[in-house]
């Protein structure tokens, strides 16, 4: 992308500009930022914050927000790592830290995947093929019952003749109505 002042360079500064609500945005070669003032602003605070927050704490009674002096003394029993130094590094020490950190991990987990849990592709492809079985299943269950409704409905109309033989109105018309529900 070419920078929106000269249009000879390529922009690699991106200026937004907010005033009573109306937002500009410029894109900027690096010398066109520097001729316009914009590249030499300094963003860096004078002072760490974690840094002043830790020697704040530090100074502190551990009774003043013990929730802040307890993350400092989490650490794993087995390997002797820290919640801190886990953050520093990204990665574990040994098996147990998992175990120990993960009232703290659950929710980076949550953040970061969505869910804590791994599912993976196979998950996937196992539960399509098991709703495919299940499907077929179905499937010749009412198979299986549309071909026992067949049945029952040829045994009903031998019924049906015989009752009508023997001039049983009164049971063929029992039997007539049963066959008209199972054809339905």
């Amino acid at each position: 992308m070419l920078c929106e002042n000269c249009g000879e360079n390529e922009a690699n500064v991106k200026y937004t500009q907010i005033i009573n609500g109306a937002k500009k945005e410029m894109k900027l070669c690096e010398h066109c930022a520097n001729e316009l003032g914009i590249g030499e602003m300094d963003f860096s605070m004078p002072i760490s914050l974690s840094s002043f927050l830790g020697e704040f704490f530090e100074n502190e009674e551990e009774d003043f927000l013990p929730e802040f002096t307890k993350t400092k003394e989490l650490r794993c029993e087995q390997c002797g790592m820290t919640y801190d130094e886990f953050t520093h590094t990204g990665k574990f020490g040994c098996a147990n830290c998992y175990n120990t950190f993960s009232d703290k991990i659950d929710a980076i987990l949550k953040n970061l995947h969505v869910a804590n849990r791994h599912v993976g592709r196979r998950g996937k492809i196992v539960n399509s093929t098991l709703d495919k079985a299940n499907i077929k299943k179905e499937e010749q269950k009412q198979e299986r019952k549309q071909d026992n409704e067949i049945y029952k409905i040829g045994l009903l109309k031998k019924d049906l003749k015989q009752a009508i033989k023997e001039e049983r109105y009164e049971d063929a018309a029992h039997i007539r109505d049963e066959i008209k529900k199972l054809e339905k």
